[in-house]
């Protein structure tokens, strides 16, 4: 096997663990040049398709986001794989509605539309959307009774630095949900400190997570550096923090930029 052969394969092997894609799809994209050691994974193509899956990503609370398996990233219009059993429990937590207090929940301005044949969920004020795939063709949503399909207001791109870290990370789900899957769940929120706090049920399962982060070059520069390359946009303020249940603090951040490991 050539050398460049191999670093294809190796490159291929960190978009496969990232998104949940086939091995011979991400290798197809390392021999074409759309992934590289700077970005094993592709992004988004606008600030509106960050902003959107970032607000997709932190609707995913709780145990959710254990309704998808993968995703197929691509410039505009990626897509998401469902849970065969636990699809719904993904669509309802990011669905527009109200509580008996009449506050919104979910994500403002999602709405989810058939188009050819396909479910997308799209956002009210742009062209932002993804597409959403059930290994049975016969699937169809049930929204819930309670959901507003006009959805919430659209509050449009938030932080710039966020929105990137946050649509980059949505593009890695692969990661999440490998490490629910095989230690028991893993659950999303946001706090007053963190643009996102990933928890895993045991340490095992979020050193596992946070190694996939760092590999798929999730921050600035190449996988297992800790800078950015010049002329990259930097995270800036946004952070994530990867724990497990029995950690009950974030010490001092590690030098990974955007990211802080709880020890316990």
């Amino acid at each position: 096997m050539s050398r460049r052969t191999d670093n294809h394969h190796r490159l291929a092997t960190i978009c496969r663990e990232a998104t949940g894609l086939p091995h011979r799809t991400c290798l197809g994209w390392a021999a074409q040049g759309l992934i590289t050691r700077r970005r094993p994974v592709p992004d988004a193509g606008t600030p509106q398709q960050r902003a959107f899956e970032a607000r997709l990503l932190t609707g995913l609370g709780g145990g959710a986001v254990l309704g998808l398996t993968g995703i197929r990233p691509s410039r505009d219009e990626p897509v998401l794989f469902l849970h065969p059993a636990r699809a719904q429990e993904a669509i309802d937590a990011v669905l527009p509605r109200l509580d008996g207090n009449g506050a919104v929940h979910g994500v403002p301005g999602l709405r989810l539309v058939p188009d050819g044949g396909a479910w997308w969920f799209t956002n009210a004020a742009d062209q932002a959307r993804v597409r959403l795939e059930h290994p049975h063709t016969a699937w169809r949503p049930s929204p819930s009774p309670a959901s507003r399909p006009e959805g919430g207001p659209d509050h449009g791109p938030g932080s710039g630095d966020r929105d990137r870290l946050l649509s980059r990370i949505f593009r890695r789900l692969g990661l999440i949900t490998k490490a629910g899957a095989e230690h028991g769940w893993v659950s999303l929120s946001t706090t007053e400190v963190y643009d996102l706090v990933i928890e895993c049920c045991c340490a095992s399962g979020a050193t596992k997570l946070m190694d996939g982060l760092r590999r798929s070059a999730v921050v600035e520069g190449e996988p297992g550096e800790e800078t950015g390359y010049p002329g990259d946009v930097g995270l800036g303020e946004a952070s994530v923090a990867v724990r497990h249940a029995s950690c009950g603090s974030f010490p001092d951040p590690v030098r990974l930029p955007g990211f802080r490991w709880a020890t316990c």
